[in-house]
């Protein structure tokens, strides 16, 4: 039994074998398998030829070599499985079917539908780019505007004028004072005839002492102990 392929480059493929990736990939129609880890799918195939053509090109990454693919399982109740495979996921089944007499009606769909998904990522790609130049371009325009601002003295006219037309206005760089709590856990030995006694002895400066240690240097680093609290005491 022959089978019909799409040559993508001189190379020729038959039955139970891998497409290589820039070799042949199985014309639409082809009963395949999909290999997707240890587990395997079935159908006839429908694949985006916009895809395969790419394959073909030189320079393409190998990441970016995947084909938009659809397999129509033998079931009629089964889902159609539809994914982008590498052409060495796709495998010629050993074992050919005919297609059945409503191929070409769904193959049409799936194909169809697949030429929409690729135009309106494209799209997507397009518009979130030119999104993203109009951005940076009202960015460039507004931080020029602002540094003349600036040289006119007319900073207070130009915020107003930015605000009302949904504009950002001018921004400039603050130093903002923090005060910062950070809790440690350290430990101290005291000697002492009974834990309670122990957990008494405790003070401020030997917790002091204790944290200087474990990160270099206390008040070297201008921190101040506000409080601590005992959270046990073991023998």
């Amino acid at each position: 039994m022959s089978v019909d392929v799409a040559v993508v480059e001189n190379v020729t493929s038959g039955a139970g074998v891998a497409a290589p990736a820039g070799g042949v990939f199985p014309a639409d129609g082809v009963f395949v398998e999909v290999r997707e880890g240890e587990a395997w799918t079935a159908g006839w195939l429908v694949a985006d030829r916009t895809d395969v053509a790419a394959l073909s090109v030189n320079g393409v990454a190998e990441d970016k070599r995947l084909v938009s693919v659809a397999l129509v399982p033998l079931s009629p109740d089964a889902p159609v499985w539809q994914g982008r495979v590498r052409p060495d996921q796709v495998v010629v089944a050993s074992l050919q079917r005919p297609v059945p007499v409503w191929w070409e009606r769904i193959a049409t769909s799936l194909a169809e539908a697949m030429r929409d998904r690729r135009e309106v990522a494209w799209l997507r790609e397009h518009l979130q780019a030119n999104q993203k130049a109009h951005a940076d371009w009202v960015e460039h325009v507004a931080r020029d505007a602002g540094n003349w601002a600036d040289e006119n003295n007319l900073c207070g006219e130009f915020d107003r004028f930015m605000e009302e037309h949904g504009l950002p206005p001018r921004s400039r760089e603050f130093t903002v004072e923090c005060e910062v709590a950070i809790t440690a856990k350290v430990t101290v030995t005291v000697s002492a005839r009974s834990g309670e006694i122990a957990e008494d002895e405790v003070d401020r400066e030997m917790v002091a002492r204790a944290l200087g240690r474990r990160i270099g240097g206390f008040r070297r680093h201008g921190l101040e102990l506000d409080g601590f609290s005992v959270l046990g005491v073991q023998a």
